[in-house]
C-alpha cells in the first residue's frame, strides 16, 4: 500500500449531516463549550470559535535571515553557468508575520502537510498522520491587516489529508480514508466556506481510485483531482462533486493549471513525467492528452511532487534530483536547482529530499525536507521569459527557521510565503522585495 505514506504521513456519497445543539467538546488541546458555528458528526468536528482558536497562533513579527551559501548559478541539469559565494541581496526582506500550532484530532497531534490559496488574503491548510493512524484537519486562515487570523478549524477523525484546495466557495480535501466499506481509500471532500467559515451542511464526496487522493486544484468552474499508484485525473462539477470525466494515470501525485494556454497538468512518479491536458475538454467522459514529458527525478514510491506553471513553464519538485524547470511546448528541461548536500548540513541522505517548490516573479523558494527551505531568483519574471530560453536560476540561500522540523510544503502568493512544517505547523512570511 505504497500511498498511505504519500507527503511524508500520507460514484459520489453525500455524507448526512447532524445538528447539533450546546455541549461540552474537547477540540485540539482546549476543552471549550460549542458556540453559534461550531458543529459536529460523527467523523468531522468543526471549530468555528476564534477565541479558541487564536491559542493556536503566535505573532512573532520577527525577519528570518536568509544564510548565504557557496553554489553555482544553474541553467539546465547539472550544468552550472557561473561558481562563487552568492551573498543574499540586501533588497529582500523577510518578516515572520504568524505561526500555526497544529491541531490535535482524537488526542493525537497532526501535521502540517499543504497549503492552498485561492486569494492572497485567504488560505486553508491540510493535515494528516504519518503511518497507519488515519487522522486529518484542515485550518481556514484569513488576514487581517498584515497578520494571519485562524477563522476555522475542521476536525476528521477518519481520514488523513494530504492535499488541499481553495476557492471562492469551497475547500477540498484529498483523503485517505479509513473507513473500510469504501471502494477503496482515496476520497476529495468538499467543505462550503461562508464568511470565512467551513460549515458541516453541504459537505459532498467524491469516490476516486487508489489509495489515497493526493492533489486538487479548482479554476471555479472545474475542480481537478489526482489518485495514487492505481490512480487517474479526474475532473469534477464543484457543485456537487460529480465526475465529468477521468483518465487512468499510474502514480498520478499532483495536478495543476497553465491557465494562460488552457492545459491542466500532472506530475506522475517512478519515473517522474509530466503529462498535459487540454482545459474543459471532456468529450466523452475522458480528458484530452497532449503530450507526456519526462523529467528526471520523483523516483521514490510514494513521495510528493508538487508542479507549478509560469509563463509556460512547469516548476518541478523532483525529489532527489531538486527542481526541475520543463518547457510546456516541447517538454526540454530549461533550468534546475540542485537539491542540498546532506553531508554539507550532517543529514542523513533519506530526509534530503526536494518535495514542493513555489514560485512568483522571479523569486523561488525551494522546500528540501529536514534541510529546510530555500531560496532561489532569476534575473527577470519567469513569467515573461519564452518557455524554450534556457532559465539561469541562483540559489540565494537558505531560510533561518529556529525551529523549524522539517518542511513539507512551500506556497508562495501576493508576496507571502507560506511554509508547512510538519509538527512544527505552519510559519506565514511577509517577502518585501526591492526591484
Amino acid at each position: 500500500m505504497p500511498d498511505r505514506d504519500f507527503f511524508a504521513a500520507p460514484g459520489d456519497v453525500m455524507r448526512p449531516m447532524l445538528a447539533i445543539g450546546a455541549l461540552l467538546a474537547s477540540s485540539a488541546c482546549y476543552d471549550q463549550v460549542f458556540v453559534p458555528g461550531d458543529a459536529e458528526n460523527e467523523r468531522i468536528e468543526i471549530i468555528n470559535d476564534e477565541l479558541v482558536l487564536s491559542q493556536r497562533v503566535d505573532y512573532p513579527d520577527t525577519d528570518i535571515p536568509i544564510d548565504a551559501v557557496v553554489t553555482p548559478q544553474y541553467g539546465v541539469a547539472g550544468s552550472p553557468t557561473a561558481a562563487g559565494p552568492v551573498l543574499v541581496p540586501s533588497e529582500i526582506r523577510l518578516t515572520l508575520k504568524g505561526e500555526l500550532d497544529p491541531p490535535v484530532v482524537s488526542g493525537v497531534t497532526v501535521q502540517a502537510t499543504m497549503i492552498g490559496q485561492a486569494t492572497g488574503n485567504r488560505a486553508v491548510i491540510s493535515y494528516n498522520v504519518r503511518g497507519e493512524t488515519a487522522l486529518g484537519a484542515l485550518d481556514l486562515v484569513q488576514f487581517q491587516g498584515d497578520r494571519p487570523v485562524l477563522k476555522s478549524s475542521a476536525l476528521i477523525n477518519d481520514a488523513d489529508v494530504s492535499a488541499v484546495a481553495l476557492d471562492d466557495a469551497y475547500a477540498y480535501a484529498a483523503q485517505a480514508s479509513a473507513d473500510p466499506t469504501r471502494p477503496s481509500p482515496a476520497v476529495l471532500e468538499r467543505f462550503v466556506v461562508t464568511s470565512d467559515k467551513l460549515e458541516l451542511p453541504g459537505l459532498a464526496e467524491a469516490q476516486l481510485s487508489s489509495f489515497a487522493a493526493t492533489s486538487a486544484v479548482s479554476d471555479g468552474s472545474v475542480v481537478y483531482a489526482t489518485s495514487g499508484d492505481a490512480g487517474a485525473v479526474y475532473a469534477l462539477d464543484p457543485s456537487d462533486l460529480g465526475v465529468l470525466a477521468e483518465y487512468s494515470l499510474d502514480g498520478a501525485r499532483w495536478v495543476t493549471l497553465d491557465e494562460a494556454n488552457d492545459r491542466v497538468v500532472v506530475a506522475q512518479g517512478v519515473p517522474g513525467r509530466l503529462s498535459v491536458f487540454e482545459a474543459g475538454n471532456f468529450a466523452g467522459g475522458t480528458l484530452n492528452l497532449l503530450a507526456t514529458f519526462p523529467f528526471p527525478g520523483a523516483d521514490v514510491e510514494g513521495a510528493k511532487t508538487t508542479v507549478e506553471v509560469h509563463g509556460g513553464k512547469a516548476f518541478v519538485a523532483a525529489g532527489r534530483d531538486g527542481v526541475q524547470v520543463v518547457c510546456l511546448d516541447d517538454g526540454q528541461i530549461v533550468g534546475s536547482i540542485p537539491p542540498p548536500d546532506p553531508d554539507d548540513l550532517g543529514l542523513d541522505p533519506s530526509v534530503v529530499v526536494t518535495n514542493a517548490v513555489t514560485v512568483e516573479e522571479e523569486l523561488i523558494f525551494v522546500s528540501n525536507g529536514e534541510a529546510g527551505v530555500y531560496a532561489a531568483a532569476a534575473d527577470a519574471s519567469f513569467d515573461a521569459t519564452p518557455c524554450t530560453d534556457t532559465q539561469p536560476i541562483t540559489v540565494l540561500g537558505k531560510l533561518r527557521f529556529e525551529d523549524l522540523q522539517s518542511a513539507n510544503h512551500v506556497e508562495f502568493s501576493a508576496s507571502r510565503l507560506w511554509v508547512a512544517a510538519g509538527l512544527g505547523g505552519v510559519k506565514v512570511v511577509q517577502v518585501q522585495v526591492r526591484r
